[in-house]
Parts: C-alpha cells; sequence; structure tokens
C-alpha cells in the first residue's frame, strides 16, 4: 500500500489526505501515518505552503486550499522515485 501511496503522489503531488485516503479507501488517520512514515524514512520530502495565502502562488490555479490552511505537498524522493519502478 506504500507503493501505491507514492505512485498516487508522484501523479499528483497537489492532493490532500483525505483525497488520498479515498483513493485508497482505506481512513485518513492511516494515510497520515503512512505520509509520516514515507517522509521520515527518506522516501517523500515535504514542504508547507500557503502561509501568505493564495494571490503570489504559482500553484494557485491547481490547488483547492483555502488561504492559511497549512497545506502541506509531497514530493518523491530519488529514494521514493525509485521505489515506484
Amino acid at each position: 500500500m506504500l507503493k501505491a501511496l507514492l505512485a498516487l503522489i508522484r501523479d499528483d503531488a497537489y492532493r490532500t489526505p483525505q483525497d488520498l485516503a479515498e483513493a485508497l479507501a482505506v481512513p485518513t488517520p492511516l494515510v497520515e501515518q503512512m505520509l509520516a512514515q514515507l517522509v521520515d524514512n527518506g522516501y517523500l520530502a515535504v514542504s508547507e505552503a500557503c502561509a501568505d495565502g493564495c494571490s503570489s502562488c504559482s500553484l494557485a490555479q491547481a490547488c483547492a486550499a483555502r488561504p492559511g490552511d497549512g497545506l502541506r505537498f509531497w514530493t518523491l524522493t530519488a529514494k521514493g522515485g525509485n521505489a515506484c519502478l
């Protein structure tokens, strides 16, 4: 299931944990635990975004977040990319 989560993030890094949970048909808290494990083990990198709102964000058109939500974006590290092969 971790590989499936990595593949979902590889295909679209701008999904919420709720979206990912729905795609995997598992509870959101489980996805959040899996994301934390993947970050801790070096498969994903996470960055906080949207602290200042969407007006200056280049991703605003692709994002459904509301300003101030503390949206997180995950990206595959090289290790994560290799795990998806």
